[in-house]
């Protein structure tokens, strides 16, 4: 069975810290750590970049610390932690450095990733993980709840998914793509319905006027261009006004997360687009119905 402490993705993290090698004071800094077996690397996807695996044990005799580890030390390459020795807690545990994984993320994208150390430590083991094929889903959890409670009577058996625990970094941001999405929703339809109010108001003012192009021989694109270009002016002229500040509002947006994407303007061209899709929809509807009206009628109206 695997036991280990923590995920590597995990809200619940220890943190101490450390003194490398022949230095006489501890880093300025901190170290996560994790105490885990040495099957944790392969049942999380962990990579090496330097180095091994700790041995199997049930003490602390190795350590595995991460690329940022490194980083934080001002070394090189990760081959130049090898073989040296870090104390932890206080000095109370010693051993050499024995691999370098990949940085992985402990905590959500908001977080930087911290020096991490992973490590043997029996004492600390206070549950276990495993993979399992989905398909298969309850009949092995009610498999592995009875040999938990066979081994464990003691122990409470729950248990939880990891994708579950990772989704938890970013539940308020869901809440708030949830809010944005409902306000903007709303928004978009009030506005289609001030659009097409706006062009219905338009069709009746320049009724007589749609009905003498016709009788020149203007045809239906004629007549919808005629709508159209007035809206695209007040649609160009709302994105200029808009696009500065919902931009800057997701560049705010996104200064809380310490791994984020870049705000290109590529999404501006298909925001413009979709507002130009849905205006099109709106007005073309209203457009089209002048359009295709009886020139006679129109002339006749007052």
């Amino acid at each position: 069975m695997k036991r280990y402490v923590f995920a590597p993705a995990s809200n619940s993290n220890d943190n101490t810290g450390v003194r490398y090698d022949t230095r006489t004071e501890d880093e300025h800094w901190s170290i996560n750590t994790k105490s885990a077996d040495d099957q944790y690397l392969s049942t999380f996807g962990l990579k090496l970049v330097a180095g091994r695996n700790c041995y199997p044990s049930d003490t602390t005799r190795e350590f595995v610390v991460n690329e940022t580890f490194v980083k934080k030390l001002n070394l090189p390459s990760p081959q130049d932690v090898l073989g040296k020795r870090i104390s932890i807690d206080g000095g109370t545990i010693t051993a050499p450095i024995v691999g370098v994984v990949k940085d992985f993320h402990n905590y959500s994208l908001h977080n930087e990733i911290p020096a991490i150390c992973i490590m043997p430590g029996y004492e600390q083991y206070v549950s276990c993980s495993m993979k399992i094929n989905l398909a298969d889903t309850r009949s092995v959890l009610a498999s592995f709840e009875k040999i938990w409670n066979g081994i464990y009577p003691e122990y409470f058996y729950s248990y939880h998914f990891l994708d579950d625990r990772i989704a938890e970094f970013y539940e308020m941001d869901n809440i708030m793509l949830i809010l944005v999405e409902a306000f903007a929703g709303i928004a978009i339809f009030i506005g289609c319905l001030g659009l097409y109010g706006l062009v219905s108001f338009m069709a009746l003012r320049r009724t007589k006027e749609i009905g003498v192009r016709k009788v020149l021989g203007a045809n239906i694109g004629n007549i919808l261009w005629l709508f159209g270009k007035e809206f695209s002016r007040l649609l160009l002229i709302a994105f200029v006004i808009a696009a500065p500040i919902a931009g800057y509002s997701m560049h705010r947006y996104l200064q809380d997360f310490k791994y984020r994407i870049e705000i290109g303007a590529g999404i501006f061209v298909l925001a413009i687009l979709f507002t130009f899709l849905i205006a099109a929809l709106t007005v073309g509807y209203r457009s089209v119905r002048s359009a295709l009206a009886n020139p006679v009628r129109s002339l006749r109206s007052e």
